[in-house]
């Protein structure tokens, strides 16, 4: 008797259960995927900070981030530097680049890559010759129309 209401429960629960199951798995990807999103997009950028996508990831830290502590007190550090107009020097922009590469190495530990990704890694930028020097050409260009 206790034995077919065990199994009278277990046929009437299992779908449920199964829905439930499904749907945090769902979840969770979904979150994740965010997550490496903003890293992917933060890493992809960091030779070119002044992009849209580099500002819109930067700030979307808060809200996709909203679980990891360390990682949006790491932002609102780098945030603060970024609106302190005494960095914009060269030891400012090393402090900012610093605390950057800290963020950036934070958010891929809290991913699961501390031992994949280290901060050497994020620091490692390709640049090739020509953006450089098509950035310079272009601020000289805008400099003599500021003129």
């Amino acid at each position: 008797m206790i034995m077919d209401i065990v199994n009278v429960l277990a046929i009437l629960f299992s779908p449920l259960i199964a829905i439930l199951v499904t749907v945090y798995l769902q979840d969770r990807k979904e979150k994740r995927g965010h997550k490496l999103s903003i890293l992917g997009s933060l890493i992809g950028t960091r030779h070119a900070q002044l992009t849209d996508e580099n500002v819109r990831s930067l700030n979307m830290i808060d809200m996709i981030f909203f679980d990891e502590p360390r990682v949006r007190t790491l932002w609102h550090e780098y945030f603060d530097m970024l609106c302190n107009e005494g960095l914009n020097n060269a030891g400012g922009w090393t402090q900012r680049s610093k605390k950057r590469l800290e963020l950036i190495t934070e958010m891929a530990k809290s991913l699961g890559y501390e031992k994949a990704i280290t901060h050497l890694d994020v620091d490692r930028v390709y640049i090739p010759e020509y953006f450089g020097k098509s950035f310079q050409r272009s601020e000289a260009i805008a400099n003599e129309l500021l003129v």
